[in-house]
């Protein structure tokens, strides 16, 4: 956690209050992702609120360009696929106020109201595995500063960071389009009512959500052993990124 800050560059009160802001910050990330399900609202409302502060705060003079900063700054900008959640719910709310007024429309407002709908939850899931992804990244930086801080000085920069930070989004927008795909697949086969035999396209689409359930678990165990590693099982004469 020390290294978000540049010694000398800010008064040790600011520098003091700036890291316990960040360290509660990533505190509430963990929580949120790792223990509370990912379609919990009220926990992602509030990581919405803060997330603003922390982006800020971490794009600080102040604040040191360390890879812990680039991956925890990601982590915040996450939260904007949730904001997008939240006003296409707002829309389709206001969509379907409107349509009690102009009954007509009603049967294209309900289908285009279940498209969005079923987009809306495919975003929460793009927030989860974007955010399972960042904070395994993140313990595993404190991972490697806490077990092995000079033999992996070379890989732990912001240059690695950005770079990782990358392919999280590329993994994770692949996955969502693949989703999204399956899904209309699985719609024009149920409304016309085929009986052709799967292409490999298909098959491949067919088990795609079971690859991701997976993922997810597997992501899920590995981050509970990383920052375990690095909250309780940490050396006492080492340092992370936590303290």
């Amino acid at each position: 956690m020390s290294s978000w800050c540049l010694p000398g560059s800010a008064p040790a009160v600011l520098l003091s209050t700036s890291k316990g802001w960040l360290r509660r910050f990533l505190l509430l990330k963990l929580v949120t992702v790792l223990l509370l399900p990912h379609t919990a609202g009220v926990p992602l409302l509030v990581g919405c609120v803060l997330s603003p502060r922390a982006l800020r705060l971490l794009h600080s003079p102040h604040t040191s360009t360390k890879p812990s900063t680039v991956l925890l700054a990601r982590l915040a900008l996450t939260d904007s696929v949730v904001l997008l959640h939240w006003m296409l719910r707002l829309a389709c709310r206001m969509d379907e106020a409107c349509c009690e007024m102009a009954t007509g429309l009603m049967e294209g407002s309900a289908c285009w109201r279940e498209a969005l709908g079923a987009f809306c939850q495919r975003l929460l899931d793009t927030h989860h595995l974007a955010s399972l992804l960042l904070l395994g990244l993140l313990g595993l930086e404190a991972v490697l500063v806490s077990r092995w801080p000079q033999q992996t000085v070379r890989f732990r920069t912001s240059h690695w960071a950005q770079l990782c930070c990358n392919l999280v989004w590329v993994l994770v927008l692949l996955e969502l389009w693949f989703s999204l795909h399956s899904n209309c697949l699985q719609d024009s086969r149920s409304e016309t009512n085929s009986t052709t035999p799967q292409t490999s396209q298909s098959s491949f689409l067919g088990v795609l959500p079971d690859v991701s359930s997976s993922l997810r678990r597997t992501l899920w165990l590995l981050n509970l052993w990383l920052h375990y590693a690095v909250l309780f099982r940490r050396p006492e004469k080492s340092k992370s990124f936590f303290h």
